[in-house]
């Protein structure tokens, strides 16, 4: 046959079969309404409306992955490296990935420990020693290491629950004075705002173990979260003083602290997770030292406790449920990703770092789990893109952040690419349910967090590379001309993804009406947004007063209308998180001095004094506070829908939304 005929013959690549097509697995040329393969057998042609979360790529994001392919290869070249040899060698490694953790595990030649010879605590959970510890080879005669001793379920230390009282809930509701009404209340709020954005506890196997006091129970961490979900709550009975919100919770925080202290002799698996949940407590009433100390101390103890590790990897896996080896790692990836979330808050030097553990991520077709309804599956989703960005957030803390900086000045450039390419990617992959640049509000509320997060991860990997204040003091107007490259790239990032935390801020308020049940991680998105908005505004001051004619008179700039409106966002978010966290609202009262030094503006003045009746809810249910009294005045909840539906359609977005706002800067203006 002539090679042009067979040209003709050949199949339409099409991006979406029918469905009997993908049924067969039969290749489908995409016809409508019937495709051929349909029409020859007279069966009937349908296709799904279905999205199935593909999306072509962008070609200017194609052509940033072809140069940075290029340039690594030239790279390898220069040093004597085959690139072709690395490709193949990466292939190997990428087919192999769910066997080296198994192989890293067993490298380490380690145990979890039940036997009486290795565990000298001999209180009844397990604990992790390797080689280096000389212990691998005692032998103990005691029968402790049998699956079936009761010994695994929980000690008389970590449930004290009085013998009288059989049902171990009815002696928290004594000791406490709360109903089970109101018990179930704070719970629900926890699991519902709190527990997925750092999901320590797996819900269901703690009311399992609930009614009954199982072994992933206990009073200290039944007490915790009570504690925890108090800040979630609008109820005036669980504040200590009913006129200050930062007393909610105290009550069941002191009942918790004695439990605390006897349970650190001997701790276990909700030990670990009591400890995470109180320094969310902590760190809910302001004090970020006890936060630090309580999350060290869960760190230290999932190491004790071999969670670094995945289970699958050591002989006693017999002694471990399905679900107990995904909860062990449920809780590891969630201390890994606080670690990562805590360092950007506080500055600090991440401690926990992905080079010291070996275990699975979460994934969505776990035997352990029977559940696969679409709030599990969000769930999951969730948990893994945290644990991507938090693993770009380690590689930028460690390169650029560190004490002892892992970069010469010849290789902070490349990695600064190379790192918004990793970010980049990392949005690319997000699954529709973690979305938020639909027209269709998404009505997870983590989803908005989460990208308030990779925003605020470009800014902090830009910060290092912006131009300093002295630079443009020196020379205002050629300040610009003069910049590298580089400072360019740095300059756009940080204010892209500063404005389009704004944005984020926004969806979130349309959807959700206010932030005082957010977690505390958007407070430290919301300030580094707020500091990149400032940052514009005066090297904006600075050009207006050097372009200014010398007889003009020389007074402070007023702050552009968008900027300053988004500023006045930012309070607003705040003031909001305030509600459920008092750090955030020191950090209002401190950003608003801020904003008021450096615009002048009377509507970043500092009230007289910030009490709780500041704090009111005004005619559309938002909660505002201060001097402020920003309110729906914007329009936004009526704007939002109408600027992502009708101006722009949701499949035309491209690749970075951020990048989509600040090009739309006219449209964007008219909201405020």
């Amino acid at each position: 046959m002539p090679l042009e005929q067979r040209s003709k013959q050949r199949g339409k690549y099409t991006t979406r079969a029918c469905e009997e097509c993908r049924r067969r697995r039969a290749k489908c040329d995409g016809t409508r309404p019937a495709c051929s393969r349909c029409l020859q057998w007279q069966i009937s042609c349908q296709y799904s409306t279905a999205e199935d979360g593909r999306r072509p790529a962008p070609k200017a994001y194609v052509l940033q992955l072809r140069q940075r392919i290029d340039t690594l290869e030239r790279l390898l070249e220069r040093h004597g490296i085959d690139p072709q040899e690395g490709k193949a060698s990466e292939l190997a490694k990428q087919q192999n990935t769910e066997a080296s953790v198994d192989d890293l595990t067993e490298s380490f030649g380690g145990r979890l420990a039940l036997d009486e010879a290795l565990n000298f605590d001999g209180d009844g959970e397990m604990h992790y020693f390797g080689p280096m510890s000389g212990r691998l080879q005692f032998k103990s005669s005691s029968s402790t290491s049998n699956p079936t001793d009761p010994v695994i379920g929980n000690s008389p230390i970590t449930n004290p629950i009085p013998p009288a009282i059989l049902n171990p809930l009815d002696a928290i509701t004594v000791e406490t004075g709360f109903s089970r009404s109101i018990q179930d209340h704070l719970l629900e709020l926890y699991f519902i705002w709190e527990n997925p954005w750092f999901a320590v506890v797996d819900e269901e196997l703690f009311r399992r173990d609930m009614a009954t006091g199982g072994r992933y129970w206990s009073p200290l961490l039944h007490l915790s979260m009570l504690a925890t979900g108090s800040r979630y709550s609008h109820r005036l009975d669980v504040r200590s003083n009913p006129h200050d919100s930062n007393t909610a919770g105290a009550m069941f925080f002191e009942r918790a602290k004695p439990y605390l202290h006897k349970e650190i002799e001997k701790p276990s698996l909700t030990t670990v997770q009591a400890l995470v949940v109180i320094g969310m407590f902590y760190i809910a009433i302001g004090a970020d030292a006890a936060c630090w100390l309580h999350h060290g101390m869960a760190n230290r103890l999932s190491l004790d406790m071999g969670l670094n590790l995945d289970p699958v990897g050591f002989e006693e896996m017999n002694l471990l449920s399905l679900r107990e080896a995904q909860l062990r790692r449920q809780i590891y990836w969630a201390l890994y990703c606080h670690d990562k979330m805590s360092s950007l808050y506080t500055g600090r030097i991440c401690s926990m770092l992905e080079s010291q553990g070996a275990v699975k991520l979460p994934d969505d077709d776990e035997k352990v789990s029977q559940t696969s309804d679409c709030t599990q599956n969000t769930f999951r989703s969730l948990q893994r893109a945290m644990i991507r960005i938090a693993q770009i957030q380690e590689k930028i803390l460690l390169s650029l952040w560190a004490p002892k900086l892992r970069l010469g000045p010849d290789r902070r450039s490349p990695f600064l690419k190379s790192c918004l390419l990793d970010l980049k990617s990392w949005l690319y992959d997000l699954p529709p349910d973690l979305r938020i640049d639909r027209s269709t509000p998404n009505n997870t509320p983590h989803a908005y967090t989460l990208h308030m997060v990779y925003h605020t991860t470009r800014i902090i990997l830009a910060k290092p590379f912006l131009p300093t204040k002295k630079d443009h003091l020196s020379n205002v107007q050629t300040a610009t001309s003069n910049m590298s490259e580089i400072m360019k790239l740095a300059i756009s990032v940080s204010r892209e993804s500063g404005r389009a935390v704004c944005l984020a801020c926004h969806k979130y308020r349309a959807v959700f009406g206010s932030f005082q049940q957010s977690p505390i991680t958007a407070t430290h998105c919301t300030l580094s947004a707020a500091l990149v908005l400032l940052g514009e505004f005066e090297e904006e001051a600075m050009v207006t007063m050097t372009e200014l004619p010398d007889s003009s008179p020389r007074s402070p700039a007023s702050p552009a209308t968008s900027v300053g409106n988004k500023l006045k966002l930012c309070l607003t978010v705040l003031e909001e998180l305030g509600g459920s966290w008092h750090t955030a609202r020191l950090i209002a009262h401190n950003l608003r001095r801020l904003c008021f030094s450096v615009t002048s503006e009377e509507s970043f003045s500092v009230p007289a004094a910030e009490t709780e009746t500041d704090f009111a809810q005004n005619s559309t249910g938002v909660l505002v506070g201060g001097s402020e009294r920003i309110t729906d005045a914007f329009g936004i909840s009526d704007l939002l829908p109408d600027f992502l539906g009708s101006s722009v359609p949701a499949e035309s977005l491209p690749l970075d939304y951020g990048l989509f706002d600040i090009l739309n800067e006219a449209t964007w203006d008219k909201m405020w």
